[in-house]
């Protein structure tokens, strides 16, 4: 009997660690057009933001001008994403020869410089157990 409340106790004990766990959906608007798809990356540190060594990566197919997409199982800490369109779904976000996107990117505080990348310290939010978050980013165009 005993290996049975023991069997059940780590049951309930796994269920609720599941349960704790965080998740993110994003809503992303401002698309010119509903070609190719919507790539989004979520990163956990300054430096993986900078490098692009995302956490997690999702893709959502653009409609109407939006997409959505989601992460999930997510611990607790700060994140923060990156977002653009992939108008012509070649994998990567294209840009002119000074290094000025030609796609629309945007990330997930929607502080976007004028004239530099975003920063992951500008756009980072905090995830606390058991949490969704809802987020809108919205994309800028050049």
């Amino acid at each position: 009997m005993n290996k049975y409340i023991l069997l059940f106790t780590l049951l309930a004990v796994s269920q609720m660690h599941l349960a704790a766990q965080n998740h993110i959906a994003a809503t992303i608007s401002n698309f010119e057009n509903n070609k190719g798809i919507c790539r989004a990356c979520l990163f956990k540190t300054a430096a993986d933001f900078k490098n692009n060594k995302a956490l997690q990566c999702a893709q959502a197919v653009v409609t109407n001008g939006k997409a959505q997409v989601s992460f999930t199982n997510l611990p607790d800490g700060n994140y923060a994403i990156f977002v653009f369109h992939d108008s012509n779904s070649n994998g990567k976000m294209d840009k002119n020869w000074l290094g000025i996107p030609n796609e629309g990117y945007g990330a997930s505080g929607n502080k976007l410089p004028f004239a530099a990348a975003p920063k992951f310290e500008a756009n980072q939010f905090t995830l606390a157990r058991g949490v969704t978050l809802n987020l809108s980013i919205k994309l800028r165009n050049l």
